[in-house]
C-alpha cells in the first residue's frame, strides 16, 4: 500500500466503538442503566447540539456531574462542520485553501511566513512554476543530495488529516529512509510508498526550545478564526502535540496530545489525551512542566494569523495551523473550515458561546433546524 492508503487503515482501525459498546461504557462508569443514558443522550442528539454517540461519550458528557446545563447546550457536532462550514464561506474559494501550494503562494505574497517548498514529489501533469516535479530515481537521488543533514517533510498536495505525510530523514545511494518505516529501494519508494500521489517536498521546520522535550515532530498551533466586519475573532486555540513514532500531529494518531491554549495569553490550560473519552492529564505524561507553559511569540503568532485569515477573507470561517520555530511562527496550512471536534475535545468545553452562535447566524446559519436527509445519512468529521 502506499503510504495515504496505510494511514487511511490505521484510521479506520482507529475508528470509534460501536453505539451499544459506547453505552456499556457510560453504564459501568456511572452505574446508571443504559436506557438512562440513552435517553439523555437524545436529548444532545438535538439541533442545536446534535452529538453523535461518539461525540457525547468522548466528551463526558453522559456523566450529568461535570457540566451544567448550559455548559451542556454549548457543544456541537463535527457533523455539522461541512454544512456550517459551506454556509459561512464564499466556497469558490475551497480549492484556494485546500490546494496547499496555491495556499502558500497567495499566503508568502502577502508577507505571511510559510515552509519553503523544494520539489514535487509524484506523478502528475501539472506544471508548478518554480519546482522541479520529481519522479525517476535519479531525479529523486538529486535532489536529496542538496539537502545532506536536513530532513524533508512531504504531504499530498490536497490532503486532509495528514493521511499520507512522512518525513525523509536519512538516504544512501541504494536506499532511502523514511521515519517509522524500514528502509526501502528507491524504485519502491516511488511506486509503492508514494504510488499515485502527488506530494509537496518541504524543508523541515523544527519546534521552538520552550516546548520541543514535549513533542516527537513538529507541532502546530491550530487557531479558529471567523472573519467579521472589523476583526479576526478567535474564540479557541488548541496545540497538537506528535507523540512517539508519529510524524504528523493529527489528535487521531494513538498517543499524540492536544492542549487548550487561552487565545489571548498563548498560555497552555490543558494536556488532552484522545480515547474512548477524552483524558485530561496533569501534566505531559513524562516530562513535567507542559501545563501552564507561556508559549513563546504569542502576540506574533495572533498577527501573523489575523494576516493571513484577512488573506483569505471570502472563507469567514476558517482555521490555520502554525509551528513555532526558534526564527517565530509559520504558517503551515489554512483550512477551508476546521473541525468542531478538536477544539472541544481539547478544551473540554463546548464551542457554541454566544459569540460564536452570533457569528454563525450572521452567516445564515440556522442552528435550530431540523437536520435534512442528507445530513442524517452522512457522517462527517475527519478534521
Amino acid at each position: 500500500m502506499s503510504m495515504a492508503e496505510t494511514d487511511q487503515s490505521a484510521y479506520l482501525q482507529a475508528r470509534d466503538s460501536s453505539p451499544k459498546e459506547l453505552l456499556a461504557y457510560a453504564a459501568r462508569k456511572t452505574g446508571q442503566s443504559a436506557f438512562k443514558i440513552q435517553k439523555e443522550f437524545m436529548a444532545m442528539a438535538r439541533p442545536p447540539s446534535r452529538l453523535n454517540m461518539v461525540e457525547y461519550i468522548r466528551n463526558g458528557l453522559y456523566d450529568m456531574a461535570r457540566h451544567s446545563g448550559e455548559e451542556r447546550s454549548r457543544f456541537i457536532s463535527n457533523d455539522l462542520h461541512w454544512p456550517i462550514t459551506h454556509t459561512c464561506n464564499n466556497q469558490a474559494w475551497a480549492g484556494t485553501a485546500e490546494d496547499k501550494l496555491v495556499a502558500a503562494t497567495l499566503l508568502q505574497a502577502g508577507g505571511v511566513a510559510v515552509p519553503q517548498s523544494v520539489a514535487i514529489l509524484g506523478k502528475t501533469p501539472r506544471l508548478f512554476p518554480g519546482l522541479e516535479v520529481i519522479n525517476t530515481e535519479d531525479a529523486l537521488r538529486a535532489m536529496l543530495g542538496k539537502y545532506v543533514g536536513e530532513g524533508l517533510f512531504c504531504k499530498i498536495i490536497d490532503g486532509m488529516v495528514s493521511f499520507g505525510a512522512f518525513r525523509i530523514d536519512a538516504w544512501t545511494e541504494t536506499e532511502i529512509a523514511c521515519v517509522g518505516h524500514p528502509p526501502m529501494s528507491y524504485g519502491s519508494f516511488l511506486s509503492e510508498f508514494v504510488g499515485n500521489n502527488a506530494y509537496v517536498v518541504q524543508r523541515r521546520l523544527n519546534n521552538h526550545a520552550d516546548f520541543a522535550p514535549y513533542t516527537s515532530a513538529l507541532a502546530t498551533v491550530r487557531m479558529v478564526n471567523m472573519v467579521r466586519a472589523d476583526d479576526v475573532f478567535c474564540p479557541m486555540a488548541v496545540i497538537k502535540l506528535p507523540q512517539g513514532d508519529n510524524i504528523a500531529d493529527a489528535f487521531w494518531r494513538p498517543g499524540n496530545l492536544a492542549c487548550d491554549i487561552d487565545p489571548e495569553t498563548g498560555r497552555i490550560q490543558t494536556v488532552a489525551l484522545r480515547g474512548v473519552e477524552t483524558e485530561f492529564l496533569e501534566d505531559h505524561p513524562t516530562v513535567a512542566g507542559l501545563m501552564g507553559l507561556q508559549l513563546p511569540f504569542w502576540s506574533e503568532l495572533r498577527a501573523l494569523n489575523e494576516r493571513a485569515a484577512r488573506i483569505f477573507a471570502p472563507i469567514r470561517y476558517q482555521s490555520t495551523d502554525i509551528a513555532i520555530t526558534p526564527d517565530g511562527p509559520v504558517v503551515v496550512e489554512l483550512n477551508y473550515g476546521g473541525g468542531f471536534d478538536l477544539p472541544q475535545y481539547a478544551s473540554g468545553r463546548g464551542m457554541l458561546t454566544p459569540e460564536v452562535c452570533a457569528f454563525f447566524q450572521s452567516c445564515g446559519v440556522d442552528l435550530n433546524a431540523s437536520p435534512g436527509k442528507t445530513q442524517k445519512k452522512k457522517r462527517f468529521g475527519l478534521f
